[in-house]
């Protein structure tokens, strides 16, 4: 399994923990690659897949046995960080061995063993589990060497599926897939993001064969790399083990079910908090949002995820006790909370990075997070809400997320709109497409209202209002920022659209209520904001927010731009006119329309107001590559439209 690539500096502090002795034990596959003619490659990779081996033997009695070897050559300095491998396991998986090995570009030959590794766990403050990574750094690492580890681990999995990734931030030149299934077993594959290979065949044994597979690009806007890698999903069945295999999305959701089964039973002291936050004399809908607001910001978000747990959450009376819990148990303690008020809800199984589940994804179970869908009441939908999902049986569903604190009731995350999720119902499981908001709910709106002196020096208040994602966004930021931090940020804004300024005041309304808008006001006042051309003055009506994307225009294009969610941007500004001054010179209105988004401005004189308005709307999460040029026609309209000037002139 590839992985991601230590730095250069904590590379050279592991290895400096490692004696420089020279080993005969190489073994000949890596020697072998060594030997190859070095490829041409783009000047900014820094290394080389050479190759990327997973053996897999699934064994008569269910148990898998993986051994992978990986070998890399180090093109740049920066590359360094491949010779070091991280192996990852828990209590259910057990590392059998783990080697690694160097040939520099001088032909010197170093070994690390098993005992030269170091383990270390993966929890953190808020997660603790029994997961762990073996780590083993490789002495001898610099441009032109050759690296290579080679390890083996046993484990017996819940559900039996393996995901071969063979594509990654560095190029491979060469990636093999091995399968050993006893007889008593079958496989199905599937591809993602790759054209389907068949195997090659004989006596239970196959093997996948790829070569030259490029690079996960770095571009600006493109879509997570785990949403655009190749990969190929293995999944084992044998009536062995009926109960831990799956053929479609009905079966998976049937054996989610059946494991969170029990952690759904409730309690007396459950009952009585129910009756408490949600009493009956309250409408449905009350109801259901006293106890979404609880299991949202009373319950504090850490988990302890032992074997199952990682996939199992903790019964529902014991997540109220504790008044803690991770997605699973924030989602299974408000499934249990909403059953006690007659309301129907689904533990819901998603990835949090857009993209990674599609409509074509083949059945699996690599989903990293839990929402709730719950069903409303007819009688509920006197409003709107942004997060309903329509289904054809249950009817009005609207999902919802606990896990995150700064989006509201109704709304959904914006890294899970667009995406795609199992909901797990009493008679299995429906994959199901998660609802877009529409842009006028994710809005910001920012009213300036400022005096232009005569020495060019530009001063008054804005306002911003933030709906939706923005608003989602901006919370997220505020909550561990200072009061200095918080003008820091808006000093950090303004700077980028003028020079010697300075923030008077300012002040945020709504940011812990995450039900309403969040409003920034601030005051400032900047030197020389306008220029003097000599009897005129030269004043940039926008005067702040940039709002086109990036394109890298030394690079062609490879994969489609992502925008967080659609959204709609307004701006007003009023600039009023110093004394003696009049307007000589207007730029002309913008306009700029496409079927993804539109961009629209113009600039107006009033008597002695400067008048600048914009609207920018983008109605997609995502432009297709097929558009990008119609993508970078509308950031250049929005690029010159930000650097247009009005000419101001003496009225006498």
């Amino acid at each position: 399994m590839l992985k991601k690539v230590i730095s250069p500096v904590v590379f050279l502090l592991l290895v400096s923990l490692w004696p420089m002795s020279a080993a005969a034990g190489t073994p000949e596959w890596l020697r072998s690659l060594a030997q190859q003619p070095q490829k041409h490659y783009a000047d900014d990779v820094d290394a080389v897949v050479l190759l990327s081996e997973e053996v897999v033997t699934v064994k008569d009695s269910g148990e898998i046995v993986k051994r992978t070897r990986v070998a890399y050559r180090i093109l740049r300095p920066e590359g360094r960080g491949v010779a070091t491998e991280e192996v990852y396991f828990d209590s259910e998986e057990k590392v059998n061995f783990l080697h690694g090995w160097s040939i520099t570009a001088r032909g010197q030959e170093y070994e690390a063993k098993d005992k030269d590794a170091f383990e270390r766990s993966t929890s953190t403050y808020e997660i603790f589990s029994d997961d762990k990574e073996k780590i083993l750094p490789v002495p001898g690492a610099d441009v032109g060497t050759v690296v290579g580890f080679e390890y083996e681990q046993k484990e017996r999995p819940y559900l039996f599926q393996s995901l071969w990734g063979f594509q990654y931030g560095l190029p491979v030149e060469h990636a093999r897939f091995v399968l050993q299934i006893s007889s008593g077993w079958e496989y199905k594959a599937a591809w993602e993001n790759h054209a389907e290979v068949a195997p090659l065949a004989q006596n239970g044994t196959y093997v996948w064969e790829l070569s030259d597979i490029p690079r996960i690009e770095d571009e600006y806007g493109s879509p997570n790399w785990r949403a655009l890698a190749g990969h190929m999903l293995v999944t084992y069945f044998s009536e062995r083990a009926k109960n831990q295999t799956f053929k479609d999305w009905n079966e998976l959701g049937a054996w989610t079910a059946q494991l969170i089964a029990g952690s759904r039973d409730s309690n007396p002291a459950l009952q009585q908090k129910v009756m408490e936050l949600a009493p009956a004399n309250l409408p449905v809908l009350e109801r259901i949002k006293a106890l979404a607001r609880f299991a949202q910001h009373d319950i504090r978000y850490a988990a302890i995820e032992i074997g199952i747990g990682g996939m199992k959450p903790h019964p529902a009376p014991e997540i109220l006790a504790h008044r803690y819990g991770d997605c699973k148990d924030k989602a299974i303690l408000l499934h249990t909370m909403l059953a006690q008020i007659g309301v129907k809800s689904y533990f819901t199984l998603v990835h949090a990075t857009r993209g990674v589940f599609t409509e074509k994804t083949p059945p699996n179970s690599y989903f990293n997070h839990v929402i709730l869908t719950i069903q409303l009441p007819e009688s509920s939908l006197a409003r709107t809400f942004p997060a309903i999902y329509e289904h054809p049986k249950l009817g009005h569903l609207l999902i919802f997320d606990p896990t995150s604190e700064f989006v509201p009731f109704g709304s959904l995350p914006y890294y899970e709109q667009n995406s795609y999720a199992l909901m797990v119902t009493e008679n299995g499981g429906d994959y199901i497409h998660l609802p877009v908001s529409n842009p006028d709910m994710n809005e910001l709106k920012r009213t300036a209202k400022l005096k232009l002196l005569p020495d060019g020096t530009l001063e008054g208040e804005i306002e911003e209002v933030r709906s939706g994602y923005h608003a989602h966004m901006e919370r997220a930021y505020l909550q561990e920022a200072t009061q200095n931090d918080r003008k820091k940020m808006i000093e950090h804004f303004l700077g980028r659209a003028m020079g010697n300024f300075q923030v008077d005041k300012f002040e945020i309304v709504n940011s812990d209520d995450i039900d309403k808008d969040l409003i920034l006001r601030y005051t400032f006042k900047a030197d020389h904001y306008a220029k003097n051309a000599g009897p005129l003055l030269l004043v940039r009506p926008r005067v702040v927010g940039e709002k086109a994307g990036a394109f890298d225009s030394t690079k062609p294009r490879h994969y489609s731009y992502e925008f967080p969610a659609p959204f709609r941007d307004i701006d007003s500004v009023e600039i009023t006119l110093p004394e003696g001054f009049k307007v000589d010179e207007l730029p002309e209105p913008a306009k700029a329309t496409f079927s993804f988004g539109q961009y629209t401005s113009k600039t107006e004189a009033e008597g002695s107001v400067l008048k600048y308005s914009r609207e920018y709307k983008m109605a997609a999460t995502e432009v297709p590559l097929g558009s990008i040029e119609q993508l970078k026609k509308l950031f250049l309209q929005i690029n010159t439209d930000e650097k247009n000037m009005a000419v101001l002139k003496k009225a006498n």
